[in-house]
């Protein structure tokens, strides 16, 4: 990774910016009207990269995301995205639109997903990018900007899976709950039954590792086992970490129904520090 910063856009980049743009083939139309909107990457002098946000309330429009052909490979588009990210969540905006006709699986991998036009807010539908910069063929995105937390344990199996279930359920639409472990392994069966028991199923979720999440946008970061907190590595981006520790069930030794009553105590005990960390989130105390 290039020494790159990130600032706002000038109306003297504007020169600069459209040249990016129309280097990758990529409409100008509303980006003079908007220059205030833009992010640029900087480096030695020279803009390499650049990023529009237009907000409208609390919807915004992504737009113009180009970088410099000779300089894509050292990931300046995700540096501007997450910056990008930073700004919209500091604005107040909850949700993000984009038109895409090449990056629609570079957009994928940052959570975006693929919606009708018909489901754009009438704001962000009745903007240039919409009415007349991009195609009708685009792939039309939305990111919802809900808090994203993070809870990690060794093996992502027990306790961070029923973690993940809890606080997905507990935060709804509001968070967005994911688990990931420094030595992923697999789903744990007896996890999965004992939350089935409780009336979430987790059979859907997966184990993860860690690295998979070094370029998402996370806000909270939660260790579950102190093993985890010890070897995790350094998440990058802005976020609040805590550690909130519980014994592993997988390891309790002893007949099936004493192991079940094991699972239960560990999925009760984890449901009552979701709640009341999906509480903490959503008003913004967490960490």
């Amino acid at each position: 990774m290039k020494d790159i910063s990130i600032r706002e856009a000038s109306p003297d980049d504007l020169g600069k910016i459209c040249q990016l743009l129309v280097s990758a083939e990529l409409p100008t139309i509303g980006v003079s009207e908007h220059i205030k909107d833009f992010l640029v990457a900087h480096q030695d002098g020279s803009i390499v990269g650049a990023i529009g946000l237009e907000h409208y309330g609390q919807a915004a429009l992504l737009r113009s995301a180009v970088v410099d052909a000779s300089e894509r490979q050292y990931g300046i588009g995700s540096t501007l995205f997450d910056a990008c990210f930073q700004k919209a969540r500091g604005l107040g905006i909850r949700s993000l639109y984009l038109l895409t006709n090449t990056a629609e699986q570079f957009f994928h991998k940052k959570g975006f997903r693929r919606i009708d036009r018909a489901d754009v807010p009438e704001a962000v539908a009745s903007s240039v990018e919409f009415t007349d910069a991009c195609p009708s063929h685009a792939a039309c995105m939305k990111l919802d900007l809900v808090p994203h937390v993070l809870i990690i344990c060794t093996g992502n199996s027990c306790r961070s899976q029923m973690a993940e279930g809890w606080l997905q359920h507990f935060g709804g639409t509001k968070i967005k709950a994911s688990s990931a472990g420094t030595h992923p392994s697999f789903v744990h069966p007896v996890a999965i039954e004992v939350m089935r028991e409780a009336g979430l199923d987790i059979s859907h979720q997966s184990s993860k590792s860690v690295n998979d999440f070094m370029r998402a946008p996370i806000d909270h970061v939660v260790t579950v086992c102190d093993h985890a907190r010890e070897t995790c590595p350094v998440i990058p981006g802005r976020h609040t970490t805590e550690h909130i520790p519980f014994d592993d069930p997988a390891e309790f030794a002893g007949p099936r129904e004493e192991q079940l009553e094991e699972f239960r105590r560990i999925r009760d005990l984890i449901r009552n520090e979701m709640k009341e960390l999906s509480r903490r989130v959503l008003k913004g105390e967490a960490g």
